[in-house]
């Protein structure tokens, strides 16, 4: 009887220090969540600004505040601002520049990072530290020879003009993350197809490839929201109304509706439309595509 107690008893100590050990990491974990929760709260309070300011009329505006529940919803706001901004030339221009530099883009990253990271040759390395060195060069410093070298070539104020610059800025940060990726991929995998006869082109093309849906997943999206995004290239390369791109028709309409805050929210929800649906669409794959790299040197 003594030893079945003395066990019981061992029991419930055990017992006690899990549970106790349970509380405790749950008390450090709440910590970091609350914090984290807080945080995203402060970052959404300007989303929440811009979408309550953009369904409410001008007057409800002044009177109640952009954080108060609107009496009407005013959607006219968005059929205003879609036709006096000329959102119409501005998406037209900026999904075609986004459509074609992105899988380009992608495309030659790939090509790229696979032989940087499955392939032996001299200076590997050193490649791979040189093109890394394009992510600590400032946009600034570039805009003039850029300007430059494409008025040279008779491209400048053309949607062409922005696909060398956009490319090669875009191509370090690209690579970086694809090349951690392909390095996560067994290596058993590319010597067994090259046993079975494959060349290095079907095994880039039917094994790496279709095995970084992930990790280009999160490439595309961090590349579909740099270019639909970008300002300061195409502010100085661009200058005729019939070229220019949503943040600088977005730019435009602040200067023509600054007193109209309404109308100008609108518009700004009319800009970042497409750039939020392709997060929606594709952030599931932003953490594993992102940290996968990680994994392998």
């Amino acid at each position: 009887m003594s030893a079945t107690m003395t066990g019981t008893r061992g029991w419930l100590r055990a017992r006690t220090r899990e549970t106790d050990e349970e509380t405790a990491g749950g008390r450090r974990g709440f910590l970091p969540t609350a914090g984290l929760v807080l945080l995203a709260l402060v970052w959404l309070i300007p989303f929440v600004f811009v979408v309550t300011t953009a369904i409410r009329g001008q007057g409800e505006l002044l009177s109640s505040g952009p954080f108060s529940i609107p009496q009407e919803l005013r959607l006219d706001n968005f059929l205003r601002a879609w036709e006096i901004g000329n959102f119409g030339t501005y998406y037209r221009n900026s999904l075609i520049v986004t459509g074609l530099k992105v899988p380009l883009g992608i495309l030659v990253a790939s090509l790229a990072a696979y032989p940087l990271a499955k392939l032996r040759f001299p200076l590997r390395d050193n490649v791979f530290l040189f093109l890394l060195i394009g992510l600590a060069i400032p946009i600034h410093v570039t805009l003039l020879p850029i300007f430059t070298m494409l008025r040279e070539l008779g491209i400048n104020n053309t949607l062409a003009a922005l696909f060398p610059p956009y490319l090669a800025f875009g191509l370090p940060l690209h690579i970086f993350i694809l090349r951690g990726y392909f390095r996560s991929i067994p290596d058993d995998l590319r010597e067994a197809a090259l046993i079975d006869g494959a060349s290095e082109w079907q095994i880039f093309w039917r094994i790496t490839m279709p095995l970084a849906i992930p990790a280009l997943a999160t490439v595309f999206i961090i590349d579909a929201l740099a270019t639909w995004n970008e300002l300061l290239i195409a502010l100085v390369l661009l200058s005729s109304e019939s070229v220019r791109t949503v943040p600088l028709g977005l730019l435009n309409f602040q200067g023509q509706f600054s007193s109209q805050m309404t109308s100008l929210n609108a518009g700004i929800l009319i800009g970042i439309a497409p750039v939020l649906l392709v997060y929606m669409l594709f952030q599931r794959y932003m953490v594993s595509g992102l940290t996968a790299g990680a994994i392998k040197g």
